[in-house]
């Protein structure tokens, strides 16, 4: 065996090294999450967007399916509430129509109403001035007055709308105003006159007149009835 040193380390330096793990160096960069990965690694497979497809369709085929019964349910069962409320909404109608023209009756017969008793009220207190009166001046001023209001009352009746059920009682006060306007007329010529034969005949046509005018006021609250 040679001793040359140098021989001995080109000889250890030739052989062969025993193979043994050799630890890597670590690259704490390669590590890290990457925050974006090339196009190869990110993108899918051709079928797996297909089978998505087919998925979502199959769904969507199934909830719209039932989707679409369940608002034709509704809708049918919409249809079928609209056409009773249309029902209820006619009946409705017919009833406040009804309610109206009876609401309108109502306020023509209350229109009559008053104005009767307004102008008749008057009537009342002319008469019996006329009848209080002890002078030809009271007399003749109170009897003017009645006719004034007699008038003025069978004017009112004539301009005002007259309910049917009243149309009796209404044609019979006119008829007994017209009488009392004629027997007040003949009564204040008579005055005017100094006839007592007018006055006298004049007064017995007015009583008349007037039971007719009372008769009308009893048949209007039978008419009211």
């Amino acid at each position: 065996m040679s001793s040359n040193p140098e021989a001995i380390d080109g000889i250890v330096t030739l052989r062969p090294q025993p193979e043994s793990p050799v630890p890597l160096p670590v690259q704490t960069e390669q590590l890290e999450a990457p925050e974006s990965l090339p196009a190869q690694v990110r993108s899918r497979p051709g079928w797996a967007g297909s089978a998505a497809v087919g998925v979502v369709g199959i769904i969507a085929t199934g909830v719209l399916g039932g989707f679409l019964w369940s608002t034709t349910g509704q809708r049918d069962v919409a249809r079928h509430q609209m056409a009773d409320t249309q029902a209820t909404l006619g009946s409705t109608q017919h009833q406040l129509s009804a309610a109206q023209t009876d609401a309108a009756a109502r306020r023509v017969t209350a229109s009559y109403v008053s104005l009767y008793i307004a102008d008749s009220g008057r009537l009342h207190i002319d008469y019996q001035s006329l009848g209080a009166c002890s002078k030809y001046s009271e007399c003749r001023s109170a009897a003017q007055q009645l006719l004034s209001d007699l008038q003025a009352f069978q004017s009112d009746r004539a301009s005002v709308t007259v309910p049917a059920a009243l149309a009796s009682s209404d044609a019979m006060l006119g008829d007994g105003l017209s009488a009392a306007i004629a027997a007040v007329q003949l009564l204040i010529t008579g005055m005017d006159d100094g006839d007592r034969t007018k006055i006298k005949d004049g007064w017995n046509k007015l009583d008349a007149a007037l039971l007719t005018i009372a008769k009308a006021e009893t048949a209007l609250g039978n008419g009211l009835k």
